[in-house]
């Protein structure tokens, strides 16, 4: 299926980035009224035929990139048409590196925002690799440059690679690499469903790390991305009317003394019942919410449940995240606008439901990566609790 290139945020490397630069100083009319475009030769043009051929460590399949189209027109010596494959194939390339080869609207209970490629910065890369002889250099600085992909590539490349289901989950979590934000920013959260972790990231490292309870299989925790612009303690919850119908709504009704002693209050609008627990160690929600509004209402939360994190595998919740150490992540995100530890202990003992703010909109990332490079240089192959590589090596083949 044809596919069209289209707007890079965040080249990888230092050309690249003097290219956007560029761009952002005088505009991509300005690139376009740079010297004449160079012309693809045989030569480079079989240099590119190579790169496509090995494309499979990237965990990409060469037969996405019309090789064979490009050696025919490098046979025949018809300079218009080596032109036009060329052009098409570095292209196609290029987009697959920098913002993955599965399209966002074939990628799975995916919300994050995808990223872009600008064709004009494209064709001024073409013409670096053609005058400098360097196409392999040139498309590896579309990839992810990340120790994380770097580490991934790697284990491909190695005995890895040739085991079946590692090489299944290496492949997905590289493309899930290409996928992720470019400008993720230099502070956010990353959750990270299979692995059942939290991370508060600051300049590309982890400073906090949580284990998390995610979605049932049945109700799973999609990926997507969200701004925490505050933190909420002693939270209510209004119970989602699934939750109503699922479990709540017959306790209320068949045992309402019982609900009441749980910090269900309810009423009735239009015909519908409508439930609110109060704030409080027993709230669904524990103590403490992360404020990050989003159209999924996926939050993350504390929980009373807290023996579920002794658990290995922690698919329990309704979609939401549960943190462990609630008050000990809230501390870190509220640092910087005077709020100790000591004085979210003293709020919570009032079970008032407080707002903090944040100082500024904190980025909140929630992704599924079955291989996690780790500190000692090793890959952690985790479960894949919603069955979800499979069908993205489908898609990359």
């Amino acid at each position: 299926m044809p596919r069209s290139a289209i707007a890079i945020t965040f080249p990888y490397r230092f050309m690249a980035a003097i290219l956007l630069g560029m761009a952002t100083a005088y505009g991509t009319a300005a690139l376009a009224q740079q010297p004449r475009p160079e012309h693809w030769d045989p030569a480079t043009a079989s240099t590119l035929v190579a790169y496509i051929e090995r494309i499979g460590s990237h965990g990409l399949d060469p037969s996405n990139y019309q090789a064979a189209a490009l050696k025919e027109a490098i046979r025949t010596g018809d300079p218009v048409a080596l032109e036009k494959q060329a052009t098409a194939s570095f292209g196609l390339v290029a987009e697959d590196l920098a913002i993955g080869h599965v399209q966002p609207d074939r990628r799975s209970r995916y919300y994050i925002a995808p990223n872009s490629l600008d064709p004009v910065l494209v064709a001024r890369m073409i013409d670096m690799a053609i005058t400098a002889h360097q196409v392999s250099w040139v498309l590896d600085s579309f990839a992810p440059h990340n120790p994380e992909y770097i580490s991934l590539r790697a284990a491909l490349a190695g005995p890895d690679g040739a085991k079946p289901a590692k090489r299944v989950a290496l492949m997905a979590s590289l493309e899930r690499w290409r996928w992720f934000p470019h400008n993720a920013g230099s502070r956010y959260l990353l959750v990270n469903i299979p692995e059942y972790r939290l991370q508060l990231i600051e300049d590309g490292k982890s400073v906090a790390s949580h284990k998390v309870i995610v979605g049932k299989v049945g109700k799973q925790t999609p990926q997507f991305q969200a701004l925490v612009t505050g933190v909420i303690l002693n939270p209510s919850w209004n119970v989602p009317p699934s939750i109503i119908a699922e479990s709540v709504g017959k306790l209320v009704r068949s045992q309402p003394g019982t609900a009441r002693s749980r910090g269900y209050t309810w009423s009735y609008r239009a015909g519908h019942l409508e439930v609110v627990q109060r704030p409080g160690p027993a709230n669904s929600l524990g103590q403490m919410k992360l404020d990050m509004p989003n159209p999924l209402t996926v939050f993350i939360h504390d929980t009373p449940s807290k023996e579920l994190f002794d658990r290995r595998d922690r698919t329990f919740s309704h979609g939401c995240i549960r943190t462990q150490y609630p008050f000990d992540l809230a501390h870190k995100l509220l640092a910087d606008v005077g709020w100790d530890r000591a004085r979210i202990d003293a709020v919570l003992a009032k079970r008032i439901t407080t707002r903090v703010a944040l100082s500024s909109p904190l980025p909140a990332y929630v992704v599924y990566m079955t291989a996690v490079p780790q500190s000692d240089g090793t890959i952690a192959y985790l479960k894949d609790p919603y069955k979800l590589d499979a069908a993205l090596a489908e898609k990359l083949n």
